[in-house]
């Protein structure tokens, strides 16, 4: 016996939030005592295709407190994709990973090892968990190494708790530092 089953266009579960195609990611890092912000980018002019993402060396004023800002942006249908973040904040978190030294806060070398690992979140969700659009950071005396930045996208399993393993990544970039 042979049994034919149907469903309805309705009956099917929900399509699954697609990933975003960015193509520009900005940080820019304001002096909290005043001063001309300093800004530094990654640019994938072809968004998904070849090319891959190519990021700005980032020279920073040592001793000093800044806070950045994050800008993300898909040029290729012109769309400033941080609002979107920002407003979906409960499904998305920044985390941070840096060479040790590089900074005096936050101490040690950010949360992509370990969430509990110390970040200067300044934004927060509804939920009031990070998002990383803005965090504060204090260089060290001075050194080089890198500041890797990952944006992960994690609908319904963002918490307290969840890691750099939990969702799925929106950017994954690595910036070399020198701080002088």
């Amino acid at each position: 016996m042979i049994a034919f089953v149907s469903c309805k266009d309705d009956e099917f579960p929900p399509a699954e939030n697609e990933e975003e195609v960015i193509t520009d990611v900005d940080l820019i890092f304001n002096p909290v005592d005043g001063g001309a912000p300093l800004s530094f980018g990654a640019s994938d002019p072809d968004g998904e295709g070849p090319e891959d993402m190519v990021t700005d060396p980032i020279v920073l004023d040592a001793d000093k407190s800044y806070q950045l800002f994050i800008k993300v942006r898909n040029d290729i249908d012109n769309v400033d994709m941080t609002e979107e973040i920002q407003e979906e904040g409960a499904e998305h978190m920044f985390f941070f990973g840096f060479t040790d030294e590089l900074f005096d806060q936050p101490e040690g070398n950010g949360n992509i090892d370990s969430r509990a690992d110390q970040v200067n979140y300044i934004d927060e969700d509804e939920n009031g968990l990070p998002i990383g659009l803005i965090t504060g950071w204090q260089t060290s005396s001075g050194g080089t190494g890198t500041l890797r930045i990952v944006l992960k996208h994690q609908p319904d399993v963002k918490t307290a708790t969840s890691g750099i393993e939990s969702g799925s990544t929106d950017i994954d970039l690595t910036f070399d530092v020198t701080v002088e």
